[in-house]
């Protein structure tokens, strides 16, 4: 059986499973605001806190250095780009008690001297509320050249929808995982937005721009289009998280895939 005959077979199937995906991310989503108060974990530097930058050739997985200074805290291992030896670790601490919290990392690392940052939650708020302003005004502004390039209401609002769904489901992801949220992240979402909506567009416009070969025609190269495109781009992504040594790379490329 081909592709062509297979998809036009079971298209209204495949449909469930992004509706599946949908709901299952949005429960996701919705659990951890009623237990935490939050859709997702922040970072020091956007809920506030301090940010404390360690240098150390000590060799600890970051879930250990969790388990030994308590879990309010998230941590990330800094390592030599060239080499890919340990160079050190960043702690976020969202405690209170930051003198005995100090006391219990030099005693682990062995080391009296390092970097603290203070992160005030103000700031924080306030750049939090600034990112939401600007995610919301970038989908308002590609929704109105969306409904202008193609000046129907349908495929506009499911390339919008479809690239806010993707936004949903990426959170529900890093809540699953373990990823929390950070300024980096939210670059990377920024991009999956804007690949998202682009590569809608791209192939919304193959199916009702093109009307020399049939719809089912028309749909089939698109839907061949779009998984190409998908598979190329999480390979290069994949390759990108696997031998990066830095680790907003590692953060942002594993956002996108």
């Amino acid at each position: 059986m081909s592709f062509k005959s297979s998809y036009n077979k079971k298209w209204k199937k495949l449909m469930i499973l992004p509706v599946l995906i949908l709901i299952v991310s949005l429960g996701i989503l919705g659990n951890n605001y009623s237990t935490f108060g939050d859709f997702i974990e922040k970072d020091a530097s956007l809920k506030g806190g301090y940010s404390i930058t360690i240098e150390t050739e000590k060799e600890f997985s970051p879930k250990e250095v969790e388990n030994i200074l308590g879990e309010d805290i998230s941590v990330k291992k800094l390592r030599s780009i060239a080499t890919g030896s340990a160079l050190g670790y960043t702690i976020d601490y969202g405690g209170d008690n930051i003198d005995s919290f100090l006391i219990e990392v030099e005693s682990l690392f062995g080391v009296s001297e390092y970097g603290i940052e203070e992160i005030s939650p103000a700031i924080s708020q306030r750049f939090w509320e600034g990112t939401l302003k600007a995610i919301s005004g970038a989908i308002i502004a590609m929704s109105l050249v969306v409904f202008l390039y193609f000046r129907k209401v349908v495929p506009a609002l499911a390339i919008v929808l479809s690239g806010i769904s993707n936004i949903i489901g990426t959170l529900a992801a890093m809540s699953l995982i373990g990823i929390s949220l950070s300024a980096s992240g939210i670059a990377a979402i920024l991009m999956l937005l804007g690949y998202s909506i682009d590569s809608n567009i791209v192939l919304t416009a193959r199916v009702m721009k093109n009307k020399k070969d049939s719809l089912e025609d028309r749909i089939t190269s698109a839907v061949k289009t779009g998984l190409t495109m998908s598979v190329t781009s999480i390979a290069a992504l994949t390759v990108l998280y696997l031998t990066s040594t830095a680790e907003i790379l590692k953060i942002i490329s594993l956002t996108l895939i």
